[in-house]
């Protein structure tokens, strides 16, 4: 893994390895049929007591993280959800490996071709930790309760 990017500032060093779930965890292995995930967040959003606009936000960022993994990591991946007292917590993970962690952390430029998906994922969540190295690339979406 290279490094842990949280909002627009990096923590944690190179090799810095994701924390531990800190809840029961539901996984879902995924390959192209994005539709099931969509309703999966949105069920475990409510249950979690996000308010309604949150909850589409959060809908929002996880369609973006799985359509890149569709697109960029051959189609398949596992999206895993789990929450405790502070936050819901849906992480992507799929074989692709990512060339520059940080993308998404700034606005593309206008007419850029690609980069907006990670761009809305960092602005619909209220923390976004992407690692990605050989053994393959985890996207974290973090939404507080």
């Amino acid at each position: 893994m290279t490094e842990v990017v949280r909002g627009p500032e990096v923590s944690g060093a190179p090799g810095t390895a994701p924390a531990a779930p800190s809840g029961p965890v539901e996984s879902f292995p995924f390959h192209l049929d994005l539709a099931p995930l969509r309703e999966a967040v949105r069920t475990r959003g409510r249950r979690a007591g996000l308010p309604p606009h949150r909850v589409i936000d959060l809908v929002l960022a996880v369609g973006e993280a799985t359509a890149n993994t569709v697109r960029h990591a051959g189609g398949a991946g596992t999206l895993r959800i789990w929450q405790d007292e502070t936050e819901i917590v849906c992480e992507v993970s799929d074989p692709g490996q990512m060339a520059d962690p940080r993308a998404g952390q700034f606005r593309p430029a206008p007419g850029a071709r690609g980069g907006q998906g990670l761009w809305i994922i960092h602005q619909a969540c209220d923390q976004v930790d992407v690692m990605s190295g050989p053994g393959g690339t985890v996207v974290r979406m973090h939404m507080w309760r």
